[in-house]
């Protein structure tokens, strides 16, 4: 897995971070509260594109210590960049600077507000269509991949947009001072009204998609593009689009994907709609706990946005750390018949703390009412650790006889622990690249210092399934009944059915 490694150190409200990041084609977020560091992530990840964006940071937002390293990790190697402030020329104001050339990608960084190039050139364009210097001549019909998307997203269909106009090349634009090649809608009394002027969602969107017809779709489909890493970064999405189109948006960059699987999208957000509609594992909960930063992943949606009051006609309310837990605790209810005169509801949290600190909140804030039930059930490697903390000791709470499906995919195929069910699962499941290649693949990329190796294998075998067009969720449902017959689920069917019977 291609990896961006990013280290801060005082850099506006991050004391320290030292995060990691995946750059594998795909559509991530990175989702969190107010004032977490969303933002500030994402502008650091826009260096990628341009180092220029490092003005966009103010003088107030970090000091003469501030660091911050980038590293680009993949099959081939590692590279680093270590960017630190040091003064100019002039020795009164300060810049970001990297004694080597940085990296450098394609792609487009976007946010609901103006900044740069951007906010001078709606500047010009306002002074321009004041003085009627934008004439007939100077603009064509704009683009219908433009046009189309605008609509579909917007407005979910293809009629709207029709007369839009834009600059009509680059000599135009450059003769009239222009960074871009602005848009423009005419209004009903006949005047040009240029992007800059229209709706915060309009004017990203148009920018955005312009950029991809550009870059992207008009390149055509041959290898030279579709083998190439391309980033599309979008801040703060939920200040410029309404739920429905940020579904709409989320629907086309999926598409878009399918053509272009080396893309890689993040969102920043702490919408809903991006939350229900992202992966769990590639979603990234900024916790920020006073300027120290860490990643929360996989982020599941009853954590980030405490979804759980929606689950509404349940007796009892189950949290589990991750989907395997979920679907095995389902069939160890099923098969020991305890949802007779009973309905429960189990949620994925993400991580014992998380499910933990989500049944404190929920109990204290009364939040699923008085005669809903809530059980913890946690994966087994974390019995001791939890045993030490007495805040969660009155919590109900249960521990399943095996880890994480990370953590239990790693231990089989390293630690060659249960050989029984490691065979069962290689036979099944990989009958091309058997589990001892895809081993071999990761020790030959990552060396034993690598960060969560269990995460980074997981990967790897995900991939290999997608490869084979055999979905996630149907490898862990038909693996947690392969499980089942293997473990013993005994005492914990009995710790269930005495906690669903007395809670």
């Amino acid at each position: 897995m291609d990896r961006l490694k990013i280290k801060i150190n005082n850099v506006k409200n991050i004391i320290s971070a030292d995060i990691e990041l995946p750059i594998e084609g795909g559509l991530y977020s990175l989702v969190g509260g107010n004032g977490c560091g969303k933002s500030t992530l994402m502008l650091i990840m826009s260096v990628l594109l341009s180092p220029k964006r490092f003005n966009m940071l103010q003088h107030e937002d970090y000091s003469e210590d501030s660091t911050i390293d980038i590293g680009i990790a993949t099959a081939e190697g590692e590279k680093n960049y270590n960017w630190h402030v040091k003064r100019r020329h002039d020795n009164e104001t300060m810049m970001w600077w990297c004694a080597t050339s940085p990296a450098h990608y394609k792609g487009v960084y976007e946010g609901s507000l103006f900044y740069g190039t951007r906010f001078r050139d709606s500047t010009i364009v306002d002074k321009l269509l004041r003085s009627n210097s934008i004439a007939g001549e100077h603009i064509v019909e704009a683009f219908d991949y433009v046009k189309d998307n605008l609509s579909y997203i917007l407005h979910g269909d293809n009629n709207h947009y029709r007369t839009m106009k834009k600059i009509r090349n680059k000599k135009i634009s450059e003769e009239f001072e222009l960074s871009n090649l602005p848009y423009f809608m005419s209004t009903p009394k006949g005047a040009l009204l240029s992007q800059y002027r229209m709706s915060s969602g309009e004017c990203l969107l148009i920018s955005l998609l312009n950029y991809i017809y550009h870059a992207l779709v008009n390149q055509g489909t041959g290898k030279k593009v579709t083998d190439k890493t391309f980033f599309i970064l979008i801040d703060e999405i939920e200040l410029a689009l309404h739920p429905i189109a940020i579904s709409r948006l989320i629907s086309y960059l999926n598409s878009l994907l399918v053509t272009y699987p080396k893309l890689c999208v993040y969102l920043t957000s702490h919408s809903p709609e991006v939350i229900r509609a992202l992966k769990p594992q590639n979603m990234y909960l900024i916790n920020n706990t006073e300027g120290h930063v860490q990643l929360i992943n996989p982020c599941f949606p009853s954590y980030a946005i405490r979804e759980i009051y929606r689950h509404d006609g349940f007796d009892y309310l189950i949290l589990a750390e991750d989907s395997l837990a979920s679907l095995v605790i389902d069939g160890v209810i099923a098969d020991s018949g305890l949802k007779e005169s009973r309905l429960v509801h189990i949620s994925p949290v993400g991580g014992w703390q998380n499910v933990l600190n989500l049944h404190m909140d929920l109990l204290r804030h009364n939040v699923i009412g008085v005669n809903k039930k809530i059980i913890s059930i946690l994966d087994g490697d974390v019995a001791t650790e939890v045993e030490k903390k007495e805040n969660y000791k009155n919590l109900a709470k249960a521990f399943l006889p095996i880890q994480s499906i990370e953590k239990f995919i790693y231990e089989i195929v390293f630690k060659k622990s249960m050989p029984k069910i490691r065979k069962t699962i290689n036979d099944k499941y990989f009958p091309i690249k058997s589990l001892d290649d895809l081993m071999a693949e990761h020790i030959d990329q990552y060396d034993s210092k690598a960060k969560s190796p269990d995460k980074l294998f997981y990967f790897r075998v995900k991939k290999d399934l997608e490869g084979r067009n055999i979905d996630e969720s149907y490898f862990i449902r038909n693996l947690s009944e392969d499980i089942k017959r293997e473990v013993d689920f005994t005492s914990f069917s009995n710790t269930l059915r005495r906690l669903l019977n007395t809670v």
